[in-house]
């Protein structure tokens, strides 16, 4: 893994379908998130957002993935969702606790606000960030509409995230939502995915975003070069950006991730992907496409 000056992956390391393309063949679940950290130096800690495990799992992470691999955690549904960010001490002490073994693997933990937290719970939030640990850094990824369009609610928000050098989860969805629902599964996405202004701001010096869409080829083309084009632009001024690529059942999100990668590369140094499979090597890393015979 010699990706620089980015981070750079998916939602997930263990999709059991990349085995013959990202995972060699034969690869088996315990060695995937091995495999995956020689190509990719970043990923979605999605599960800790419905159970967090013992510092013991946290440990085995850290242990498997190379120096400069980032873990982005999100926090537990408990303390977001079910008590909206009040009276959450022990969940967060308990989390907080565990994902420290991940040591310098902890890249920036994830905030995932619920759509039901709008201006009237902003101070539970800002409470909230106020009193987290200062040695770890931060993100907040709003779900309520108020907080976008250029309100008077989102100039708050965002005021406050960069007075606390809190980094904004960026969430665009824009190319799910316009794929046709022909795939009960793209459907099943689009149902679970809002649909909300993509505001193009970075808060701090890690900004996350998490592009969410179909493995259509062609269909994320443009969204990509648009972010390679912002990317390169944080990168410039000295960011560190963090950048994840979703699809609807995640198989080509190793193959999207080539792709920006390759864009990104076109318009600032960010080193190389590490090499994955015959496939890459027949097409050049950056250019492997899934749908290959």
């Amino acid at each position: 893994m010699v990706i620089e000056r980015v981070h750079l992956g998916g939602p997930v390391w263990s999709c059991p379908r990349w085995v013959g393309t990202l995972f060699p063949e034969g690869a088996r679940a315990p060695s995937f998130l091995s495999h995956y950290s020689r190509v990719f130096n970043a990923v979605e800690g999605n599960s800790t957002f419905y159970a967090v495990p013992p510092a013991s799992t946290f440990a085995k992470w850290r242990d498997a993935t190379p120096e400069g691999f980032k873990f982005c955690l999100k926090v537990p549904r408990t303390i977001t969702h079910d008590r909206m960010l009040v009276g959450a001490d022990e969940p967060w002490a308990q989390f907080l606790h565990a994902s420290a073994e991940l040591g310098d693997r902890l890249g920036p933990t994830m905030i995932q606000l619920p759509p039901t937290l709008g201006p009237p719970r902003l101070d539970a939030l800002l409470r909230c960030l106020d009193v987290l640990p200062r040695d770890r850094g931060f993100a907040v990824e709003p779900r309520h509409p108020a907080f976008f369009g250029g309100t008077a609610a989102e100039r708050a928000l965002d005021a406050a995230l960069r007075e606390g050098e809190v980094d904004r989860v960026i969430f665009d969805a824009t190319v799910l939502h316009a794929a046709g629902e022909d795939d009960p599964i793209v459907k099943v996405a689009q149902g679970r995915k809002p649909r909300l202004p993509v505001p193009e701001i970075a808060t701090a010096n890690h900004p996350i975003i998490r592009l969410v869409g179909v493995g259509t080829p062609g269909a994320f083309d443009a969204v990509l070069e648009r972010w390679a084009e912002r990317v390169a632009t944080w990168i410039a001024e000295g960011r560190s950006p963090h950048v994840f690529v979703h699809t609807a059942d995640d198989i080509d999100v190793p193959a999207l991730c080539g792709t920006f990668h390759a864009m990104l590369s076109r318009r600032t140094d960010v080193g190389v992907l590490g090499a994955w499979d015959d496939a890459v090597a027949r097409h050049g890393a950056g250019q492997i496409s899934l749908f290959d015979p």
